[in-house]
């Protein structure tokens, strides 16, 4: 009598254990972790700043929760300082139906030593906030009243 009430239970905790414990992945693998979050902060303190412009977006072929997809994307920095322009690579998720263009421009931090270490701030979605950010950077938001046609 134990094994016909425990068994149906112990199948229901465990099947929506598993569900649970798996979205809980997908929400780590998608936001950004505590590290990344230490880089960005320390390159926005001590690095150089650049406008990043996407060249190139390619589906890594992993999705997460349905929505967000992970995608290598490649990026030509232009250091606001006058240095030499360079490549970078990262590898980024983006909710599937808001994929980013290629030539889009964003802010971006880079280890003046290391350039393969750099931060991009691609954002989830445009808003009038981010404008003088934009501005500061050199690139025109789509959202700036002010910009050229």
């Amino acid at each position: 009598m134990e094994w016909a009430i425990l068994l149906p239970i112990s199948i229901v905790v465990f099947t929506f254990g598993t569900i649970f414990a798996a979205r809980q992945l997908g929400k780590t693998m998608v936001a950004t972790s505590d590290e990344d979050l230490a880089v960005f902060e320390q390159l926005k303190a001590t690095g150089g700043r650049a406008r990043a412009t996407l060249t190139t977006i390619q589906p890594a072929g992993l999705t997460v929760d349905n929505v967000n997809v992970q995608c290598h994307v490649g990026f030509w920095l232009v250091p606001l300082d006058g240095s030499e322009p360079f490549e970078g690579t990262k590898t980024m998720f983006f909710v599937k139906t808001q994929l980013p263009d290629q030539g889009d421009t964003w802010p971006a931090w880079y280890d003046l030593v290391d350039r393969s270490v750099f931060a991009v701030l691609a954002p989830t979605k445009l808003e009038p906030n981010q404008i003088p950010m934009y501005r500061d950077f050199g690139i025109q938001h789509p959202l700036d009243p002010d910009r050229a046609p």
